[in-house]
């Protein structure tokens, strides 16, 4: 099989195209003929060697595929040899070659779902639009009104939480960019507005009225946070779904109390660890919304596997929007 390999930190010219031998399923996996892998920016920290404790070097980046079933293991029943399907693979990465070895609980039939759903669009949701279902349905259990503002609303996770925040029952669902040329994506991410970063504070509550929001969806971290809290209403919660800033900021424990805030963290693949049949589940309901119309994709482009640098340095840009994926086969 061919792969794209990192043996050692450094910039996306250390991505290295390799041939290594085919995979063979053990106990309760499966070998999935790779078509398309989704590029996100988890691949890119561990390219730098942010993860060299999780995922040591040599190692293969990719945690999203689709493609076809080409092997199945003893222990594992509902699937056929090839069969449709997208999967995560949160646990061990790997997803940046022709061949992954993937386990059947954080696996999806594509053919099961009915609808349109193409291979490209699968492994560029599975794992962004599994986080938002997860986050705004379980660990938000967002209200029926409920207004919300979610950052970084054009990326790969962000134009799905928009749409997600909508289909349970968001009121009225805010959105900040980093760029003005952003903007104009409101109303196709599901957003009601969507706000300049540098200054989301005081639009945001020009909108929302005094009270603010009632939650904040955040994979920026840092200064972003720590400004957020601005906007809560008593009982708002802000979902930490990430650290795209690279900040560390302390939150006084003291203001969250006496403000009656809460902030909460989800990470997709630590609770994939913890009990990966409700990941796998949150999975099929996600991509069957997509699968059925009711979100749709923003996949911004297609490349080549031989160009993965390519697709991790215009990622590194921040022009992005929506989600990059690799064409593997």
């Amino acid at each position: 099989m061919k792969s794209i390999v990192i043996e050692r930190a450094g910039g996306a010219e250390v991505l290295m195209m390799k041939e290594m031998p085919d995979l063979a399923p053990r106990y309760g996996e499966m070998i999935v003929d790779v078509a398309f892998a989704g590029v996100g920016l988890v691949d890119i920290l561990i390219r730098r060697g942010e993860f060299r404790e999780l995922f040591p070097f040599p190692v293969i980046p990719g945690l999203e595929v689709s493609g076809y079933v080409r092997s199945i293991g003893d222990g594992v029943e509902g699937f056929r040899i090839g069969q449709p399907v997208a999967s995560m693979k949160l646990l061990e990465v790997g997803g940046y070659a022709t061949q992954a070895r993937v386990t059947p609980q954080l696996t999806v039939p594509l053919d099961a779902l009915g609808g349109d759903l193409n291979l490209a669009e699968a492994a560029a949701s599975i794992v962004n639009l599994t986080t938002a279902y997860f986050a705004v349905k379980q660990v938000n259990r967002m209200r029926e009104g409920d207004t919300v503002l979610v950052h970084a609303a054009a990326g790969g996770l962000g134009s799905f939480l928009g749409q997600i925040a909508k289909q349970f029952g968001a009121g009225t669902v805010l959105g900040t960019v980093g760029s003005p040329d952003k903007i104009k994506l409101a109303s196709s991410l599901g957003y009601d507005e969507l706000l300049l970063r540098s200054d989301f504070v005081d639009e945001a509550k020009r909108i929302a009225g005094a009270q603010g929001v009632d939650a904040v969806f955040d994979p920026v971290g840092g200064e972003t946070r720590a400004r957020s809290l601005e906007l809560l209403k008593p009982l708002g919660q802000i979902i930490a779904l990430g650290n795209a800033s690279g900040g560390e900021l302390m939150h006084p424990t003291n203001d969250i109390w006496l403000g009656n805030q809460n902030i909460a963290g989800f990470n997709l693949g630590a609770y994939a660890a913890y009990d990966p049949v409700a990941v796998g589940r949150a999975a099929r309901d996600a991509l069957q919304l997509l699968a059925s119309g009711e979100v749709r994709a923003e996949v911004q482009g297609i490349y080549p596997m031989e160009n993965a640098s390519e697709a991790h340095r215009l990622l590194e840009s921040g022009r992005t929007t929506g989600k990059l994926v690799l064409q593997m086969s």
